[in-house]
């Protein structure tokens, strides 16, 4: 496929959603179309101010913002202010206002379609957070979504682990349904999951010194603030002052398909409640199965892609 790739990125910034959009916006063989945004680590109101602020930051020709979905379809509703903060941003908003951008006026679940029609068979869908908007979009009208290249998701995990129950990954936790509704849907779909994620291991003196090589600019100190509650919440974690880049790998998928190696499997998400909400199961293809099947991913080449990541973020 010619370069630049033609991306829609939905999204529920989020510290790590912060990153993954930075570099898509930053990155030369992506052409971010729109961003489409969805509740999930925070409220719908601070995830949308956050897509805003992200791309005043950014210093670049900003692409459309449609605001969606405030509640999943499978209640109750779950947060990540632990992690990214109340604001979802790091508690940097009041030094980071919104100072003139704005969303659009159509809703994110109608612009998903319209997108998908307007580039038919070349437009990729890069889904960071909780599914609601893409699932409710897909059930509104299946048609337009056929037109979609491919759909790759940062959630779930191949082996079955999860980060908000030993089981259940938050972006399938937070919208059971959703998750379900997309990975069943027999579209093009690439999940890219902890088992994944959790080997892209940023650390922060690594980060901050290719920081500090950046031109002085009003996105490098953005980067500098915004990024060290991430960090300092994975030092609590973890015992370690490194991060793993979720959502940016997700982009980093996209941008270079090699960096990652995927299975095709048959997979299911379990939206009930209880114990397994939100666990993501994964099986290999039977040949006598008519079941839909998606692209996992199983490997990465984390160092490549950390490099990449901080050539195209710090460049």
């Amino acid at each position: 496929m010619p370069f630049p790739k033609p991306v829609l990125i939905d999204t529920d910034p989020g510290l790590d959603d912060l990153l993954a959009l930075v570099l898509a916006l930053r990155s030369p063989v992506l052409d971010v179309r729109a961003i489409t945004v969805v509740a999930g680590n925070v409220p719908i109101d601070a995830c949308t101010a956050n897509a805003l602020r992200i791309l005043e930051a950014a210093g670049v020709e900003p692409p459309p913002v449609f605001s969606g979905c405030a509640e999943p379809i499978s209640p109750p509703v779950t947060r990540a202010e632990h992690v990214h903060g109340a604001d979802g941003i790091g508690g940097v908003s009041e030094v980071w206002p919104v100072q003139h951008l704005q969303t659009e006026s159509v809703h994110a679940v109608e612009a998903i379609p319209d997108l998908a029609r307007r580039h038919p068979g070349k437009l990729t869908l890069i889904a960071l957070g909780p599914l609601t908007n893409v699932a409710t979009a897909l059930e509104r009208d299946p048609a337009a979504l056929t037109n979609i290249r491919e759909i790759v998701v940062m959630g779930g995990c191949g082996d079955g682990r999860g980060n908000v129950t030993s089981r259940a990954e938050f972006n399938f936790y937070a919208d059971p349904y959703a998750a379900h509704t997309v990975i069943q849907s027999g579209l093009p779909v690439t999940v890219v999951g902890l088992n994944v994620t959790e080997q892209t291991l940023l650390s922060r003196a690594r980060f901050h010194r290719r920081l500090a090589s950046m031109e002085e600019s009003k996105l490098r100190q953005f980067l500098f603030d915004a990024t060290g509650p991430y960090f300092d919440f994975a030092m609590q974690r973890r015992g370690r002052d490194a991060c793993p880049l979720h959502d940016p790998l997700a982009v980093g998928a996209v941008m270079d398909p090699t960096l990652i190696r995927t299975k095709r499997m048959v997979c299911e998400v379990v939206d009930k409640q209880g114990s397994t909400r939100g666990m993501m199961t994964a099986e290999p293809v039977d040949s006598i199965s008519n079941a839909p099947t998606v692209q996992v991913a199983m490997e990465v080449e984390a160092e490549r892609f950390l490099e990449l990541f901080l050539e195209v973020m710090c460049r």
